[in-house]
């Protein structure tokens, strides 16, 4: 009997919400993207924006939850960038308190706050200023470099550095290299820098979320933040081939710049894993070294945990790695020409 009760409320709340409508503004996806009032169903209804948003998030990195269990402890800063409850904590208030009672994978508000403000803004797109001083302001993009940059500063390398499988700058360096800082930049060397982070609008945004529509599936752009669709064999480089941007371009190895840069980053990997400072499987291993090689350590991890193959910044990418293939290569040398005098050295005649 009680059960029958609730089930009356139940469906008299719903009836009653559905006659009188909700006031909020929410985002009215149109011609000009405007802002509108509607009811709770232009967003929750059968064909409301947040049914394609949510397919497309259901195969974004952001949905699996990697690591959420390993992140909510205690002590533990993981949690601003791995857990939903961490970042907003963060985000509103400098700091996060780990533990969590409801911890949740980054979903849809952990950017937006729709049943606190009544619309679909981000919770923040306030420049953010990276780990080694610069401020990255590239619009909207500003909410994703608040994880998706580096966690340690290159800076802080010196002489008798030491290394392990953790040094490096994390696991989300996009946002340094797409303006092109936090590199390790050999003494005498100039660096470039690619215009992508200015050229795109809103950084970041302007080319994960894409166009969906065009190939009427969920997983890439949109919410999906994914440029290739490996299943289904194609991906998102319409984005770069406009007028203003590569109008000639087929994918996403324009010119050749990502072949470039494989090539680099293979060559550099030989150097360092022959000389012991990499393992099999490409992570740093526990030494301490100089400055300088720490550095070329620092720039092979950097790269490869940027996972664009250059695309965020072609010009500084292949800066770092052709320096710090330079510098390996000196390194080797050096101690070819020492084992060579060794060698021949002459011996006693007693």
């Amino acid at each position: 009997m009680k059960s029958i009760k609730l089930l009356v409320i139940f469906v008299l709340g719903l009836i009653l919400v559905i006659s009188a409508g909700c006031d909020r503004k929410v985002v009215v996806e149109g011609d000009n993207n405007e802002w509108g009032s509607a009811d709770c169903f232009t967003c929750h209804g059968d064909e409301g924006y947040l049914l394609a948003a949510k397919g497309e998030w259901q195969n974004s990195i952001h949905a699996s939850g990697n690591n959420v269990d390993y992140t909510n402890r205690e002590g533990r800063d993981c949690a601003k960038c791995h857990d939903h409850q961490g970042f907003v904590e963060f985000v509103e208030t400098g700091e996060i308190n780990p533990p969590y009672t409801r911890v949740s994978a980054i979903h849809c508000f952990t950017c937006h706050a729709p049943h606190e403000r009544g619309d679909l803004t981000l919770r923040t797109d306030e420049p953010y200023t990276l780990i080694t001083g610069e401020v990255f302001d590239h619009g909207y993009a500003n909410l994703c470099v608040n994880c998706h940059h580096s966690n340690s500063s290159v800076a802080n390398i010196s002489d008798d550095q030491p290394i392990s499988n953790r040094f490096g700058p994390h696991h989300g360096p996009q946002g340094d290299l797409l303006i092109g800082v936090g590199g390790y930049e050999f003494d005498g060397e100039t660096y470039e820098s690619s215009p992508h982070a200015s050229a795109v609008t809103d950084g970041c945004i302007g080319c994960h979320m894409g166009n969906p529509e065009v190939h009427n599936g969920y997983n890439i752009g949109g919410h999906s933040f994914n440029m290739v669709d490996e299943e289904g064999g194609y991906d998102l480089s319409e984005v770069c081939a406009n007028a203003a941007c590569h109008p000639s371009a087929e994918d996403f190895d324009y010119e050749g710049a990502q072949t470039a840069v494989d090539s680099l980053l293979d060559t550099l990997k030989v150097l360092l894993t022959a000389e012991g400072l990499l393992n099999g499987d490409g992570a740093p291993v526990t030494d301490t070294v100089d400055a300088d090689i720490a550095g070329a350590v620092w720039n092979y991890v950097l790269v490869e945990e940027d996972r664009s193959r250059g695309i965020h910044n072609f010009k500084y990418i292949s800066g770092l790695l052709e320096t710090s293939i330079e510098y390996m290569e000196g390194v080797v040398a050096g101690k070819a020409r020492v084992e060579n005098q060794i060698a021949f050295v002459p011996r006693s005649s007693h």
